[in-house]
């Protein structure tokens, strides 16, 4: 087996996770920048699949926008920016 076919699973639990947070409500972020505390205020299912609209502070900024359902995560959940 290889990595690859574990994406539609992944892709198939973020969305299941995604639908399950109440609205609106606290979350981490996946950003350019590493994990962030956020708001999940919306979401949405495209055809890309599910994604979320989110606020977080970058800096001195609010910035709002969607982001895929796998970069949204549970607000309980320690998270690290070290990659493998």
């Amino acid at each position: 087996m290889n990595g690859t076919e574990h994406v539609p699973v992944s892709h198939a639990h973020a969305d299941w996770t995604l639908r399950s947070f109440a609205l609106p409500g606290h979350v981490q972020v996946l950003t350019a920048t590493g994990w962030r505390r956020g708001w999940l205020v919306a979401r949405d299912n495209g055809p890309a699949g599910w994604r979320g609209l989110v606020q977080y502070e970058l800096g001195d900024l609010e910035i709002t926008e969607y982001l895929a359902a796998d970069h949204i995560a549970s607000p309980n959940l320690w998270l690290t920016d070290e990659r493998s």
